[in-house]
């Protein structure tokens, strides 16, 4: 089977500051509060490398390995171990939160993994940015309410 490496990446300035939207991040925990699509989110262990999140859409599951939490870069990623919803495989995901200008937050989520059927490359390329787009949207009210 012949498979290829692909990168899908959104940014997006938020209007928060930096800390409010790492603090959601690092959590790992309560993505169903703000991502679309996610309607339950459970971390089983604590919020540090290691620990297994498994998110739930509707009836499909998503079962995540955090594989990076660093404070000083605000870095995060999460491995999918688990899905059946894109023909996909090898997901490693990173978020990664820097200051922008005039207390701003600057994001960039990314995902890099091998397309198991290349034709649906370009339907896999465009639900992803729609989900990371509104995922930085919704990230963005949540921190708000905390």
């Amino acid at each position: 089977m012949n498979t290829t490496m692909k990168t899908v990446s959104v940014t997006g300035t938020l209007n928060i500051a930096p800390q409010a939207v790492w603090d959601v991040i690092r959590r790992c925990d309560n993505v169903d509060r703000w991502a679309p699509g996610i309607t339950a989110c459970r971390l089983e262990g604590p919020p540090q490398p290691g620990a297994k999140r498994v998110c739930s859409m509707g009836d499909q599951q998503l079962v995540e390995s955090i594989e990076t939490i660093d404070d000083a870069s605000r870095l995060f990623q999460y491995r999918i171990t688990e899905q059946a919803v894109m023909p996909i495989r090898n997901p490693l995901g990173t978020v990664h939160v820097a200051e922008a200008p005039q207390g701003k937050t600057h994001v960039l989520w990314m995902l890099n993994f091998e397309m198991v059927d290349e034709q649906a490359w370009p339907i896999v390329k465009d639900n992803l940015a729609q989900l990371y787009r509104a995922g930085l949207e919704g990230l963005e009210k949540y921190a708000r309410t905390r």
